[in-house]
């Protein structure tokens, strides 16, 4: 055998021994469950898990100064001949801390249209658009075709034949991964007053929309495991609470909820659990079994919880101060919100609005002088 034909039978050997190598490790890996290669390099779940550690840069959100604006209506004759408080009358407020840069990004545009359709119910691009289109629109208690003109000034509300729609949309809490937004919706419509919470979750760091299905999975098990875990909760509060203020039980998992920095947020909606709109919060590590990997890794890795302090509030029905011209808005320049750090979570002051663990109580009606009560407590 000649040198040349000796090296390269050394070399054919040495490929062979390494193949043989690389299936005997993939046959350990393959029975033990184990990802680790043979040399030393982590599997693609793992490289996912080590970019989600990576301490990125986060730019501070800029929001705009809240923006008020107001459209008054009245029908052109009263229901009843002669009686001048039987006018079909339409309030409609909108209040919003609207976006103007997420994350460095200064058109969230998904963002954006999520906003406008779960607060305005219509798909318009932009949120002056949207907003006239929902303002320019009445809500009367009883169809009325054409029949109404527009005010100047805020008419008197009576109760069945006033209405009083309001929609406040503000950001609610932001960290280093996510940005919660709330879309609050207060309606008198002449006998009771209904109130609405929705979310719109958002992946600062991605630039993305989270919708439900991206935070909880959808496998039917999963779900009747947590409507267990719900309920379990629910039996909980139950102690703490009178014979005349027990929750039922949850037949189903809500659809709305809130990711906060502990936990979710189940929002019950009226008369399902309760006479009052509830929510049930649950532990983060309760509710771990039934999050999407992805969320959970975001979870693992959030840091720098921010709940802002400001929060528009409802307008009340009949106002006793001077009200605004019709349409009149307030604009001012953009705010900036406190930075979001990456070592150090910031800690906020005790607002208005207190939020707890467990389930929040929200209720609120008018007496007939058309002043609102409320009570408002979450346990």
């Amino acid at each position: 055998m000649t040198k040349k034909n000796l090296i390269i039978t050394i070399i054919l050997l040495a490929v062979i021994d390494l193949l043989a190598a690389g299936w005997y490790m993939s046959r350990r890996i393959e029975a033990s469950g184990k990802s680790q290669s043979l040399f030393d390099q982590r599997d693609s779940t793992e490289v996912i898990a080590m970019a989600d550690t990576v301490t990125s840069a986060s730019q501070a959100d800029v929001f705009d100064k809240e923006q008020h604006n107001t459209y008054y209506f009245i029908a052109n004759s009263p229901n009843i001949h002669g009686d001048e408080t039987s006018y079909y009358t339409s309030i409609k407020h909108v209040k919003v801390r609207w976006p103007k840069k997420i994350n460095g990004n200064d058109s969230p545009e998904e963002l954006n249209k999520e906003l406008i359709r779960k607060a305005f119910g219509n798909s318009q691009s932009q949120l002056k658009d949207a907003r006239y289109m929902y303002l320019n629109t009445p809500s009367f208690n009883k169809p009325i075709g054409s029949d109404y003109h527009t005010l100047s000034k805020a008419p008197r509300i009576y109760p069945v034949y006033g209405n009083v729609s309001q929609v406040m949309v503000y950001p609610y809490m932001t960290s280093q991964r996510l940005l919660v937004m709330e879309i609050d919706k207060v309606e008198y419509n002449g006998n009771t007053t209904l109130e609405n919470t929705t979310y719109v979750h958002y992946d600062r760091q991605n630039q993305r929309l989270l919708s439900r299905v991206d935070i909880l999975m959808t496998d039917v098990e999963k779900e009747t495991k947590l409507l267990k875990t719900i309920n379990k909760k629910i039996d909980e509060l139950n102690r703490g609470r009178g014979e005349d203020k027990q929750l039922q039980h949850a037949l189903n998992v809500p659809a709305e909820i809130c990711c906060r920095k502990n936990g979710i947020l189940f929002q019950f909606k009226q008369g399902t659990i309760s006479s009052s709109p509830i929510d049930i919060m649950i532990d983060y590590d309760k509710v771990k079994d039934f999050l999407t990997k992805d969320f959970e890794l975001l979870v693992d890795n959030n840091d720098s919880y921010w709940v802002y302090k400001q929060k528009p509030e409802a307008e009340p029905i009949n106002p006793s101060r001077v009200t605004k011209p019709a349409a009149q808005s307030t604009l001012a320049k953009p705010v900036v919100t406190k930075p979001v750090t990456n070592k150090h979570e910031v800690t906020p002051k005790q607002t208005k609005k207190t939020r707890y663990n467990g389930a929040k109580r929200k209720s609120g009606h008018y007496g007939r002088a058309g002043k609102r009560h409320w009570s408002r407590r979450r346990r």
